[in-house]
């Protein structure tokens, strides 16, 4: 049986090579910051049955909405970095592309975020990130992303019930 991934483990993740620990640093200043701006300094909080960052419909993640409206900025930019910035390889993407990847896979989910990337770089929009795609991802601009921005069907369904 798969064990949950804790808040702990997040934490854990985010500082687990100085390399990653470098990394994560330079996440949080120059990406997460960027997308607390957008959401007017405030950590998202979607409601319940909504895809969002950091509260899950299902609680895996949290026993309590409490306490996930109680993440401290550490908390919160660790699991954006290892969660949705590493999963999605956020990181290819040119500089000005990856802070609006992100929040569509925040926000939408990654595999939404990464179609719609997919279909930026001109390939097949699969959801798997293989080697055409990393190759390609570096042309994938911040004006094709905005315009392909599309909420999945389970997306709209569980925000409008």
């Amino acid at each position: 049986m798969k064990r949950e991934t804790s808040l702990g483990d997040y934490l854990r993740l985010s500082r687990a090579t100085p390399t990653v620990e470098r990394e994560f640093e330079a996440f949080k200043e120059q990406i997460f910051n960027t997308i607390l701006i957008w959401d007017d300094g405030k950590l998202h909080t979607p409601a319940p049955n909504t895809t969002g960052l950091y509260y899950d419909s299902k609680k895996k993640m949290f026993n309590t909405f409490d306490r996930f409206k109680n993440l401290s900025y550490e908390e919160a930019a660790a699991i954006a970095y290892t969660k949705y910035y590493r999963a999605i390889n956020a990181f290819i993407l040119p500089f000005e592309s990856r802070a609006l990847y992100l929040d569509m896979a925040i926000t939408y989910g990654p595999m939404q975020a990464i179609k719609v990337m997919q279909d930026c770089a001109g390939v097949d929009d699969d959801g798997i990130i293989g080697p055409v795609t990393r190759e390609k991802m570096q042309f994938v601009t911040p004006d094709c992303l905005a315009q392909g921005k599309r909420p999945s069907k389970n997306f709209l369904k569980n925000f409008f019930s």
